[in-house]
């Protein structure tokens, strides 16, 4: 395939935008969507040896493009399609691959392609292949960010975006306020990936420190304040290298993952009272492997309302592992999940862990640029990638999904995902459509690896908390009166 193949033309690339946030009751429009299972498991099978023997040299093994072949997966192969028709796509397909002979595949052969992508970019197998006919294929749309357990008849009319608003187009309606939390005098705030609110309105801080370390500091690192933002107290000195994920459980237990190792001290997870004491401790201190009582770095901890522990472990970018390991409620292990990799339910980097009242697991796939979806046993059940780059997840009781992106840039190198900014995305958990977005208060974010909110969590009263890495310390956001 020629880098022409990803981009339509540009006023349907338009519009596209515009019914990306267009969720439409059934009977509004016919048709079917990618959503409902428009290809069998065996023709995208036979998709994959296609694209490896036809289109893999140009556009990658992840399907991420290489030079002027463009990305076939994520999101601006996504943006760049959604709203059109799977016909379309298949006519692309055929008409510019391969490079040096286009259409010169059977028909079929080009179906089977495009089930692979489909496949690759998380849509699920159905009953029924593919057809190699364009005509045929011109019913059923390529609707990118529609989750795949909602149908059309549980659908509704949402707004959407201006058309030329692009991904980042939905309303901010939040203010922010950077200096809410007010350490103790002598200490200022470090970087924190992980913020929390009690039952109470607590908010519980995981602070590396006044710095981006614990390593030789004597400073507690794991922090209270009162719903005012005034200090309370604080606890952990000396057991954590890098505090990571923070997870405030039923019972009020605080929750810290340490994602580093050296030393006889790290890659473990915490379970600490209120009051600092240390209930239970995962993982051993300083054996960075991954096994079923270790963890290599363990980057998030969630505990479900029944006790059962899952932790997301692997923090760096091409080193296993890349997997979900869940405890029941007593520690023991039960099961773990994932590979590295960029094909469903493969994950690279799984930095963040939501759970909705469902009891769906929302995975932050974050060097995927993508959130993951499975039930407790490892199933997945859908990839979102409109919710940005995620480093954090939170889904609170009404059901809303709130991602953070601390990484994404324009240029290339670490972070790239271009027509993507950073900042805070908002929508529903139940149908994946996005509703909002707070951007980046950094005036340049493309200049850093990292900037803004990292790890997140809204009270009862809808405030937002999100810690951040570079700036340090937390920003609350409030609603806009």
């Amino acid at each position: 395939m020629t880098g022409r193949f990803l981009r339509p033309a540009s006023g349907r690339a338009l519009a596209a935008f515009a019914l990306a946030a267009l969720v439409l009751a059934a009977g509004e429009e016919g048709g079917r969507s990618v959503w409902g299972g428009v290809y069998t498991e065996a023709q995208a099978t036979r998709g994959a040896e296609a694209y490896q023997a036809n289109c893999q040299s140009c556009h990658g093994a992840q399907l991420t493009g290489q030079g002027e072949a463009k990305p076939l997966s994520g999101a601006s192969f996504l943006s760049g399609w959604n709203g059109l028709s799977v016909g379309d796509l298949f006519e692309r397909i055929r008409s510019t691959m391969p490079m040096t002979a286009p259409k010169s595949l059977p028909r079929d052969t080009y179906a089977d392609i495009l089930a692979y992508l489909l496949k690759f970019n998380g849509f699920p197998a159905g009953m029924g292949e593919l057809p190699g006919r364009a005509e045929r294929l011109a019913d059923i749309r390529f609707d990118a960010f529609r989750t795949s357990g909602l149908g059309l008849a549980g659908a509704r009319a949402v707004t959407a975006p201006a058309p030329d608003a692009g991904p980042n187009g939905a309303p901010n309606p939040y203010v922010a306020d950077a200096g809410f939390l007010k350490p103790p005098p002598g200490r200022t705030l470090g970087s924190s990936s992980g913020v929390a609110v009690d039952s109470r309105g607590h908010v519980w801080l995981a602070d590396r420190c006044s710095a981006n370390s614990c390593e030789a500091s004597g400073l507690d690192p794991i922090m209270e304040f009162a719903a005012d933002g005034a200090f309370i107290k604080a606890f952990g000195r000396g057991l954590f290298l890098f505090p990571h994920g923070l997870f405030i459980d039923a019972q009020d237990h605080v929750w810290v993952t340490d994602a580093q190792s050296r030393a006889g001290k790290g890659a473990q997870v915490f379970e600490f009272d209120q009051n600092g004491a240390v209930m239970r401790a995962l993982g051993k201190p300083g054996v960075s492997v991954a096994g079923q009582d270790t963890f290599a770095e363990p980057s998030a901890v969630l505990v479900a309302r029944d006790g059962t522990v899952f932790v997301a472990d692997g923090h760096t970018q091409g080193k296993d592992p890349a997997r979900i390991v869940k405890f029941d409620a007593r520690g023991r292990f039960l099961k773990q999940w994932g590979v590295r990799g960029a094909a469903p339910g493969q994950m690279e980097v799984p930095h963040a862990l939501a759970m909705d009242s469902g009891g769906r697991l929302f995975v932050a796939d974050r060097w995927n640029n993508r959130v993951q979806i499975f039930d407790q046993e490892g199933g997945l059940l859908a990839t979102w990638p409109q919710f940005g780059r995620p480093s954090g997840l939170y889904i609170d009781r009404t059901g809303t999904l709130y991602a953070t992106d601390s990484e994404s840039r324009q240029p290339e190198g670490y972070g790239h995902h271009p027509g993507w900014r950073r900042g805070i995305w908002i929508g529903s958990a139940r149908t994946g459509v996005v509703t909002g977005f707070i951007p980046d208060l950094a005036p340049d974010p493309d200049k850093q690896a990292t900037s803004g909110a990292e790890g997140i969590w809204v009270d009862r009263q809808g405030r937002i908390y999100a810690s951040r890495v570079l700036e340090k310390g937390v920003v609350r956001y409030s609603k806009k009166p």
